[in-house]
């Protein structure tokens, strides 16, 4: 399911809390299991893809989207599938909102931090995607609202930013 604002969010997805009114064609939202990713980050990637024509911002958005979308697939939910809330907003910038209601998990303060000084044979798998995402976003902020984990990336920051 895809659109700009009817139907999409269910009644306790606190997109609102978040984006403010999303009657505008800047603004995309998708909500969907959460065994979809690359299905969901197509479709964020083509609203992209059609409001900014900086490569560099299109290939951060991808890279970041498709970081948090695996890692929502992979773990956000221990008993199976559920649902995942994507956002992409184009009003003043470039930002994606992904929320998920499984185990809270700030990907800010509770990821593993990668040694990256070791070699690589030497290293723990993990956190090397949400460093990337640290180093090349604008700004990464997460909350809990509710029961959902929400992740807003900022790719070009806006006019208010």
């Amino acid at each position: 399911m895809c659109g700009s604002d009817e139907g999409i969010a269910s009644p306790d997805v606190p997109s609102r809390e978040v984006l403010g009114t999303t009657d505008s064609p800047d603004v995309l939202e998708v909500l969907m299991e959460a065994d979809r990713p690359q299905e969901i980050l197509e479709t964020l990637c083509q609203f992209a893809d059609g409001h900014t024509e900086d490569e560099k911002a299109r290939y951060v958005f991808r890279l970041i989207c498709d970081e948090f979308l695996e890692n929502i697939a992979s773990y956000a939910y221990t008993s199976g599938n559920g649902p995942v809330y994507a956002a992409a907003d184009a009003r003043d910038g470039l930002r994606v909102i992904l929320m998920d209601k499984g185990v809270p998990f700030n990907p800010l303060t509770d990821a593993k931090v990668p040694d990256v000084n070791l070699p690589l044979e030497e290293r723990e798998v993990g956190g090397c995607g949400i460093l990337i995402s640290r180093k090349f976003a604008k700004r990464l902020e997460y909350r809990r609202i509710g029961d959902w984990n929400v992740t807003i990336a900022v790719i070009i920051e806006g006019s208010e930013d």
